[in-house]
Formats: structure tokens, sequence, C-alpha cells
């Protein structure tokens, strides 16, 4: 490709930012994209959760090969382990050890970094400690662990030996409450994905709802905010109705980053102001397009990392 055409195709994937009031809006530079459908080491079958150690190593979980890979921050293969059958949500906390949610299988698993089981939690039900279909998962500062129990329509807390610390929620579109228009059975109304701050609030997604919603660490409501529109901002537009927000992760600056099912990674203040991102309703395969993206994390550069679920890949982007 000549210089000129290389440099034109970058300047439209350079994404700029909206301005905030006291910042110069950042762009979205492509470093580095891996993967693609397959079962060998650096391949996917619909990854979905991604975790990130204190040195920059990768974790990605694969719902469909039923295995954790681990790769650099530059998307080098460093090794795999397998897992209970679908996995989805992903933490690593500072000890090294590695949460994953089977999703199908209603507990919770956690490994070290050769793949050794150390202990497992919960069942199939709605008592303190159990499940049905586990999604996303996050650890707290404190090193304690909160779970989107998406068919359960709840958040459950525990230490990270699995004791319960506090669970909240229930089925309705009320803040405090999850989803209230899906069928009672269906996962995809939410909570699906959950995140943490600095300060302990915790941020979850709804799909169904479109909404995203913040409490304190003990489930008190603060606010909610989102919609499925296909606005900027929004998180509607996808076909086969299947609308909403997916992961959410929060950066050193207390903004949200979300993916959705609209094929778009959006940022927002931590009031839900709508700052900008990757707008296109329309799913691609260039760097900086998505196809149905699921879990994000940042590195210690502050560089994004996107799982492109339904393009088999991972993307990786600085932040300028």
């Amino acid at each position: 490709m000549r210089p000129r055409v290389l440099s034109l195709l970058l300047a439209v994937l350079l994404v700029p930012f909206s301005a905030q009031a006291d910042d110069q809006p950042p762009k979205l530079e492509p470093l580095k994209a891996w993967g693609q459908k397959g079962k060998a080491d650096g391949e996917f079958d619909a990854p979905i959760g991604i975790a990130i150690t204190s040195k920059d190593e990768i974790y990605v979980t694969e719902f469909r090969n039923n295995r954790v890979q681990k790769f650099d921050a530059d998307g080098k293969f460093l090794a795999k382990f397998d897992v209970e059958p679908a996995p989805g949500g992903i933490a690593v906390n500072g000890k090294g050890e590695i949460f994953v949610a089977p999703m199908m299988l209603h507990k919770i698993c956690v490994y070290d970094d050769a793949g050794k089981l150390l202990r497992t939690w919960g069942k199939q039900g709605t008592g303190d400690g159990e499940f049905d279909q586990p999604g996303g998962m996050a650890l707290a500062p404190d090193g304690t662990l909160y779970v989107a129990d998406q068919v359960n329509r709840r958040i459950q807390h525990f230490t990270s030996e699995g004791k319960v610390l506090g669970k909240w929620g229930e089925y309705g579109t009320a803040a405090g409450q999850f989803d209230g228009v899906e069928g009672i059975k269906n996962r995809t109304g939410g909570p699906n994905f959950v995140a943490v701050d600095q300060e302990g609030n915790v941020y979850t997604t709804e799909a169904k709802l479109g909404r995203i919603q913040k409490f304190t660490a003990d489930g008190k409501s603060l606010f909610v905010f989102g919609n499925n529109s296909t606005d900027p901002g929004g998180f509607g537009g996808r076909p086969k109705n299947l609308p909403g927000p997916i992961a959410i992760l929060v950066d050193p600056q207390g903004r949200l980053w979300i993916s959705s099912t609209n094929n778009r990674v959006q940022l927002f203040s931590a009031e839900g102001k709508y700052l900008g991102g990757f707008e296109s309703l329309t799913p691609g395969t260039e760097a900086g397009q998505f196809h149905t993206p699921h879990g994000v994390v940042l590195d210690s550069k502050g560089n994004l990392f996107v799982v492109d679920t339904q393009n088999y890949r991972v993307q990786k982007f600085a932040v300028k």
C-alpha cells in the first residue's frame, strides 16, 4: 500500500472524541489485532471476557473452546489452560488468581496461573452464593469480587474465598432493579457485566433496557443512564432483537468505556455524559471496526484492548 493511501486510511480510523470541559479530546489509534476463528494457540472461538495483570499479561475466555488463553500486551501467545464449559466472565487479582464464571454450570472457579483449579463455589439456585447463568465479574480495590448473577437479576458480592458479603437486585425496571422487560429466564436482560471504580462504586450493564446503573459498594442506587437508540451514545440498532450494552470498564480518570451489541465501543464521563467513540453500527473487519465486541480492559500504559467477539480477535488501541 502506498504511504499516502495508508495515511488516509489511518486518518479515517483515528476516531476523534468530543471535548470535555478541562481536557483535550483523545483519539484511538489502532496498534495491533490478533486472532482468527479456530482452536490453535492464538485462535479463538467466541472469545468473551478479558482480564489483565499488573504485568500487562492478558487472559481471554473462549465460550466455545472452553479454555483461557494468556498473551503479552503485544498479542504474543504465552499459555493456555482448559476450564469448565462455557466460560464468560473473568477477573484476576493481585495474587495471580484467575476467577472464571462457567455460565451454564452456575458457579465460580478459581485457578492459578498454571491452570490448576484452586477452589470453586456455587450451584444453580436463588440462595446466597447460588447462581443462574453468572456473567461478568469485577474485583474491587479491597480484593472482593462482584458477580453479575444474570437470570437471578442481581449482583452478588464475595470475598476472594467465596464468602457472601452481600447482594442486591430483583426483576424490574426501577433503579436498583434489573431488566423487567425480557423474559424472566432470559439472561440477555441483565445485569450482564459489572465494573468497580477506585472508590468502590459498582457499575452494571443491562442489555435489554440499554442502561447503566451505578451503586455504592453495598448496593445503594446512585444513578442510571443510557438508552437503546442508534444516536451517538446509544446502545441500540442491533438486528434480531439483541440490543444493548455488554461490558464496562472504569478507567483511571473515572470515565466509562462500554461495548455494545451494535458494534460500538463508546466512552462516557463518570456522570454518564457521552464523550465519543467508535460510532459505526455496521460490523466490519478493518482496524477499529467490530462485530459484537465484548470484554474491554486497559493496560498500565493506558492502551485499550477490546474482545472483538464475532471477528474472533482482540484489538489493541493507543488512547491519545
